[in-house]
């Protein structure tokens, strides 16, 4: 890459593209060889190039970039400069998202779903057609430009607040001059009435638990006297569940149960919901529940996407939980 745009080759180029690559070794496995992901059979993605277009109808290769956001940035930077239009293949892909589980995960991750658009199926647009995911994972998702999609597990509390900002903004300026003044108790009331409706209507909404398991942490939550409306999302019972005591949610658990309830706690939209709740309240980590499903979670012999809170095992009492 080169490290002043300015430096880059202008004679003899008309254009930039920005491609999703694919790297393999060849058959005999001497040598890495790279190609244009086009559809799943061709990933997984491995970076994010940049090339120049030659006029004589090749392509130089200036900048491999681990992400599709840093390639993006690069080659709009090298457009400045130059004053090429950027194009690629890359603007043709599409992935599919579906509510609640993310987007459908490329064929050679572990699971069918991911938060992470780096590791979702990329589909070209011209198979990229609803009828194609009929009676599996995907078919009740909806399509979207790759390049648009963001990262799920990238600081959701952020991302919600940053939707709700805007959604706040675009209805007060509806409003026009009978919209409340900012910072008055209307306008505190109205953004707090208005955030369970996006909350609620939210495409990347996680689902993390079955219908068994949800409620057996809503009474949970209840007997441990939480104030509940009834209407939480899985992220806002994770983000509750921490703050219960263990004996309280594992007490009498049928053992079969309690595997599956852990396997959901370590899925990737359970980590990134907990995760989440960690960071914006630190005390968490050190209340009982968290490291008592990191405990479980290892003791059952499943990775804990938990493990990066605690430099060592939890030992002695645990901490007091605290109440709702």
């Amino acid at each position: 890459m080169y490290a002043h745009v300015l430096d880059i080759p202008k004679a003899d180029y008309w254009g930039i593209e920005v491609e999703a690559i694919a790297i393999e070794k060849d058959p005999g496995g001497k040598y890495f060889c790279a190609r244009v992901i086009c559809s799943p059979e061709d990933g997984p993605l491995r970076m994010c190039s940049v090339y120049l277009r030659e006029e004589g109808g090749g392509a130089l290769c200036i900048a491999d970039l681990p992400t599709k956001e840093e390639a993006f940035d690069y080659a709009a930077k090298v457009s400045q400069a130059r004053g090429w239009q950027v194009k690629g293949t890359i603007y043709d892909l599409r992935i599919r998202e579906v509510p609640g589980k993310g987007y459908l995960a490329d064929p050679r991750e572990p699971g069918p779903f991911t938060l992470d658009p780096a590791k979702a199926a990329l589909y070209h647009l011209s198979i990229a057609k609803d009828d194609l995911f009929v009676g599996g994972p995907g078919e009740h998702g909806r399509w979207m430009p790759w390049f648009d999609a963001s990262n799920h597990s990238v600081d959701r509390a952020a991302e919600k607040e940053a939707l709700l900002s805007r959604v706040f903004a675009a209805a007060l300026v509806a409003m026009g001059p009978s919209a409340p003044a900012e910072g008055s108790s209307d306008a505190i009331r109205m953004r707090e009435m208005l955030k369970a409706v996006v909350e609620s209507n939210r495409s990347d909404r996680l689902v993390i638990f079955d219908d068994v398991q949800r409620c057996v942490i809503q009474e949970t939550l209840d007997e441990e006297r939480f104030e509940l409306s009834g209407h939480e999302s899985d992220e806002e019972l994770c983000d509750l569940i921490l703050s219960a005591a263990p004996e309280a949610l594992f007490r009498d658990m049928e053992p079969e149960f309690e595997l599956d309830l852990l396997k959901a706690f370590a899925s990737e939209s359970a980590a990134a919901a907990i995760n989440t709740a960690a960071a914006t309240s630190p005390l968490v980590v050190s209340v009982a529940m968290l490291p008592a499903i990191h405990r479980r979670l290892e003791r059952h012999g499943i990775e804990s996407p938990f493990a990066h809170h605690f430099t060592e095992e939890v030992e002695g009492e645990p901490a007091p939980a605290l109440r709702g």
